[in-house]
């Protein structure tokens, strides 16, 4: 249920299922983690997040890629979510 889920993360309760998260790198749910903490003075910062390696590695792999079909098909997915909502 999504608001026990919130409830936890608001806790800083929070796990990565292996049936959801499995595929994801070690690195994603570090970065995650670290932008999940509750005390705000020891979460990190929009401005780290965007130096975290996860996000540098990943910008270098994407840059001069076409991610045109990926938008296309974020935009299905989000305009189903928006009819089930």
């Amino acid at each position: 249920d999504q608001s026990r889920l919130l409830r936890k993360i608001m806790r800083g309760s929070f796990e990565f299922k292996e049936e959801f998260w499995g595929n994801v790198s070690k690195e994603a749910k570090n970065l995650i983690s670290s932008l999940l903490v509750v005390n705000p003075d020891n979460r990190m910062s929009a401005s780290q997040a965007l130096e975290n390696t996860w996000i540098t590695d990943q910008a270098k792999s994407l840059k001069g890629r076409d991610l045109g079909v990926g938008l296309v098909e974020f935009k299905k997915f989000n305009a189903k979510r928006k009819l089930l909502g």
